[in-house]
C-alpha cells in the first residue's frame, strides 16, 4: 500500500521527496535547540560572578537565530507540501469518480453497492484521513524519527531505564490506538448506513420540490420523527465507539504514568547525587520532548495503520473490474447498423422473475422501429440491454453481427444517441449541455441542433444565448427550463452527437399527445439514414415508423406495420383505439383553450 502511494508521488510530485528531506533536517533539529539551551545558558549563569554577559547574549543570539531559521524552514516547507499532497488525494478522488461513471450500469441501481464500497470512498473525503492523512503523516514522520534518535542517544547516557519506561509507554499508546481504530473501522459500515439515511431526510427537509407534498399531506411530523430516529441510531453507534476508546485510553494513561514516573524518579535521584542544575534542566527538557515526540510518533503510526484499512479498500475498489472495460472491439463503422435480438431472456440481478423470455427481433440497418407495450412490459429494459447497460440473462444481442459484450464499453456508448424519459440537464452552459463536452465545441452545430429540436427561440431570448449557464447551482442567474424544454434540449444533444443508432425512450412524457406526435414527426425527418428505435406507451410515435413491435412477458407478441397491426385487431389495435379517443379529446380541449386565450367565445 505504502509502496503504491509513494509510486504516485514519484510519478506526479517527485519534488516532494527533496522537500521532505529538507523538512526532516529542519523539523528534526528544531526541538533539539530547546534541549541544549538550558545546558549552555544555565551553565554559564551557574558560574556566578565569573559569568559573562557577552557569553549569555551570544548563547541567546545563536539560539534565536538558529530557532528562527529552522522554525521558518519547517513551517514554510510544511505549508508548501500541504497543497501538493492535497492534489494527490484529489487525483485519487478523480480516479474514483471516473470509475463510478464508467462502471457497469447495474451497480448504479444496486442499493448494496454504496454500502460495500463506502469505506473506499471515505479514503478520499477529507484532508486529514484516508489517503491524504497518510501522506501528511509520512511527510512528517522522518523528522520525528530524527528527533527521537538524537534524544534517545542523549537520554541513553542518563539511564537506560528511562528509555525503557518511555518505550513501554509508547507501546501502550500504540496498542490502545490500534484497538480503537480497529473497532471504529468495524463499525464504519453501520455508521455509513445511518449517515446515508440522515442525508436523505436532510435533503427532503431542505429541497423545495418536496414542499407541496409535505404541506398538502401533513408529512412534516412523520419526516421529523424518522429524522430523529436516524440521528439517535447514529449517535448510539458513535457512543459505542467513544466508550470503547475511553476504555482503551486507560492503557495509554498507564503507559504515560510509567514513562513519566521512571523519568522524574531518575532525575530526582541524580539531582540528589550531585547533578548540576544545567544538566538537570537539559535532561528534564530532553525527556519531556522525547515523550512528546514518542506520543506524536505513536499517533502517526496508528493513523497510518488505521487509515491504511480505508486506503486498502480504496485500492481494492480501483483495481476491481466493475464491468467498465467491456470487450476490445472498436465501434462499428456502419452509418446504419443492423440490430439482432437472438432468443434473449432477461431478469434483473437478484430477481427470480423474468422481464421477458425468448425475445427475437431484427432491426434492419436504417429502419425505424417503434417498441410499444403496457407499463412494465420491458420496453426501457430492452434499450438498456441493447446499449450494454445490463447483460442479457440468456441469448445474445448483436450489432452488425458482433455481440454487444465484445465491444469496448466507450466504443459501444459512442454508437448511440439516446433521449431518455428522465432528462438531466447539467449545470453547464447550453452549448456544453448540447455538445456533451467542455472543449472543442462546434457552435454552428450546436445552433443547428437547437433549431432542429425546436428550442432555438427559447435560447435566443437568453441574455448569453448558448453561453448561458443552465440551472442555478453554479450561477444564480442560470436558466431554468420546463420539462418539455429539457426534453428538447436532450433531443438537441442527440442530434449533435450524430451517432448511427438513435434511441427515443419516452422522451416526450412531459408533453401532451399532439405536441408529442409533432415532435416525433419533426424528429423522424432528422434521423433519415440511421437506425432508430422509438419507445412509448403512447402511440403517437408509431404510424411513421417502418415497423412496430409490441412486447410482453413472452417477447415480441405482435410485429408489423401500423396498418397491418390495425387490420389484425389484436392488442395493438385495442391500445391505439382507446388512446385515439383521448388524442381527439386533447385536440378539442387545446382548441377551446386557445380560443379562450384569444378573448373570443368558446362554442361547443
Amino acid at each position: 500500500m505504502i509502496k503504491r502511494m509513494l509510486e504516485k508521488v514519484k510519478g506526479q510530485r517527485p519534488a516532494l521527496f527533496g522537500v521532505c528531506a529538507l523538512y526532516t533536517l529542519a523539523a528534526g533539529l528544531y526541538p533539539f535547540l530547546a534541549v541544549l539551551l538550558p545546558l549552555f545558558m544555565i551553565g554559564e549563569l551557574e558560574k556566578g560572578a565569573q559569568a559573562s554577559l557577552n557569553a549569555v547574549l551570544l548563547i541567546a543570539a545563536v539560539y534565536f537565530v538558529l530557532a528562527a531559521f529552522l522554525g521558518f524552514m519547517r513551517t514554510y516547507l510544511e505549508k508548501w507540501s500541504y497543497n501538493k499532497i492535497s492534489f494527490l488525494r484529489l487525483d485519487y478522488l478523480r480516479e474514483c469518480c471516473v470509475k463510478i461513471m464508467e462502471m457497469a450500469y447495474p451497480h448504479v441501481e444496486d442499493a448494496s453497492f454504496l454500502m460495500k464500497y463506502e469505506k473506499a470512498f471515505i479514503a478520499v473525503q477529507s484532508n486529514d484521513n484516508g489517503v491524504e492523512g497518510i501522506y501528511h503523516r509520512l511527510f512528517e514522520l522522518p523528522a520525528l524519527l530524527l528527533t527521537i534518535l538524537i534524544l534517545t542517544v542523549q537520554i541513553g547516557f542518563l539511564s537506560p531505564l528511562v528509555l525503557l519506561g518511555l518505550c513501554a509507554g509508547l507501546v501502550c499508546r500504540v496498542i490502545a490506538s490500534r484497538k480503537s481504530y480497529a473497532y471504529r473501522y468495524g463499525k464504519e459500515t453501520e455508521i455509513a448506513g445511518w449517515r446515508r439515511r440522515i442525508q436523505y431526510y436532510s435533503r427532503v427537509t431542505s429541497d423545495f420540490t418536496y414542499g407541496k407534498d409535505i404541506r398538502m399531506y401533513g408529512l412534516k411530523d412523520r419526516i421529523l420523527a424518522n429524522y430523529d430516529r436516524q440521528i439517535d441510531g447514529y449517535r448510539s453507534v458513535r457512543a459505542l465507539i467513544a466508550g470503547r476508546e475511553y476504555g482503551w485510553g486507560f492503557l495509554a494513561l498507564f503507559g504515560l504514568l510509567l514513562g513519566d514516573g521512571l523519568t522524574y524518579g531518575t532525575l530526582v535521584r541524580r539531582a540528589l547525587s550531585g547533578m548540576s542544575v544545567a544538566e538537570f534542566s537539559m535532561y528534564l527538557t530532553a525527556a519531556a520532548t522525547l515523550a512528546g515526540c514518542l506520543t506524536q510518533a505513536a499517533e502517526k503510526f496508528s493513523t497510518i495503520l488505521g487509515e491504511g484499512q480505508y486506503v486498502r479498500a480504496l485500492f481494492d475498489f480501483l483495481d476491481t473490474d466493475l464491468g467498465e472495460r467491456g470487450g476490445d472491439r472498436p465501434a462499428c463503422t456502419s452509418k446504419a447498423p443492423e440490430i439482432v435480438f437472438d432468443d434473449v431472456s432477461f431478469r434483473y440481478p437478484g430477481s427470480k422473475n423474468y422481464v421477458f423470455r425468448h425475445l427475437n427481433l431484427t432491426i434492419a440497418g436504417g429502419e425505424k422501429l417503434a417498441v410499444v407495450g403496457v407499463n412494465g412490459a420491458g420496453k426501457s429494459t430492452l434499450v438498456k440491454l441493447l446499449m450494454g447497460l445490463f447483460d442479457v440473462t440468456e441469448g445474445r444481442i448483436c450489432i452488425d453481427g458482433i455481440p454487444v459484450e465484445e465491444y469496448d464499453k466507450k466504443a459501444l456508448y459512442s454508437m448511440f444517441a439516446p433521449v431518455f424519459q428522465e432528462v438531466n440537464a447539467m449545470a453547464f452552459t447550453v452549448r456544453e449541455n448540447v455538445a456533451g463536452r467542455l472543449t472543442d465545441i462546434d457552435d454552428a452545430r450546436v445552433e443547428d441542433a437547437l433549431k432542429r429540436a425546436g428550442l432555438w427561440d427559447k435560447i435566443e431570448g437568453l441574455p448569453q444565448k448558448t453561453r448561458q449557464m443552465v440551472l442555478k447551482v453554479i450561477d444564480e442567474n442560470g436558466a431554468l427550463f420546463s420539462g418539455g424544454e429539457n426534453q428538447k434540449l436532450a433531443i438537441a444533444r442527440a442530434l449533435y452527437k450524430d451517432a448511427p443508432i438513435v434511441v427515443m425512450d419516452e422522451p416526450t412524457a412531459a408533453l401532451d399527445a399532439l405536441a408529442e406526435e409533432q415532435i416525433y414527426r419533426d424528429f423522424d425527418g432528422l434521423v433519415q439514414g440511421k437506425t432508430a428505435i422509438y419507445i412509448s406507451h403512447r402511440l403517437a410515435s408509431t404510424r411513421f415508423c417502418d415497423h412496430i413491435a409490441l412486447i410482453g412477458p413472452d417477447g415480441v407478441e405482435e410485429y408489423g406495420t401500423h396498418e397491418e397491426l390495425m387490420e389484425r385487431k389484436g392488442e395493438y389495435y385495442k391500445m391505439f383505439t382507446v388512446q385515439g379517443k383521448y388524442y381527439r379529446e386533447d385536440a378539442a380541449d387545446n382548441e377551446a383553450e386557445a380560443s379562450a386565450w384569444e378573448g373570443g367565445p368558446v362554442y361547443e
